[in-house]
């Protein structure tokens, strides 16, 4: 594996905002506490190098409570539900969004080549979320909130 994807990484290092990323498909694993899908292991080596807070984790232990925590937010709930192909309901939607704003998600870093997720559920949920495709690079694509998107294109599907 390699230890580092420059190409994916620059621009979220080259942000000092300090904002969050969430690596799809998303996911606590460690101990007891498991939620979410399997997560990219690139995902744990970006999180060395960009110096950004990530919405990812795989410890040897995830207490009850942090897990707990985690499921409280609308934005990681639905996305874990979206990993599993359920679609988001208009209030949700809302809920999600705002959500996402309050934590200051900045970053959203798709490994599509994972394939252990129905991609296109959760690019429909990102879309619907507020977070546009900024650009895609060794098989990531990278998502920004509406507003802080390089690339105000489509979303490839």
């Amino acid at each position: 594996m390699v230890t580092a994807l420059p190409a994916v990484d620059r621009p979220i290092a080259a942000d000092h905002s300090g904002s969050i990323v969430v690596d799809v498909p998303f996911g606590l694993r460690g101990g007891l506490g498991i939620y979410g899908r399997d997560i990219a292991a690139q995902a744990l080596l970006l999180a060395t190098v960009d110096g950004h807070p990530r919405a990812v984790a795989y410890t040897s232990w995830i207490p009850a409570p942090t897990t707990k925590a985690v499921k409280a937010h609308p934005f990681y709930e639905r996305l874990a539900a979206a990993q599993q192909g359920h679609r988001i309901s208009a209030a949700n939607e809302v809920r999600a969004r705002q959500d996402a704003r309050r934590l200051d998600i900045g970053w959203v870093v798709v490994w599509y080549k994972a394939r252990k997720i129905p991609i296109s559920d959760v690019i429909s949920y990102l879309d619907a979320t507020g977070f546009r495709f900024g650009y895609q690079a060794d098989g990531v694509m990278v998502y920004r909130p509406a507003g802080r998107a390089r690339d105000s294109g489509s979303s490839p599907r």
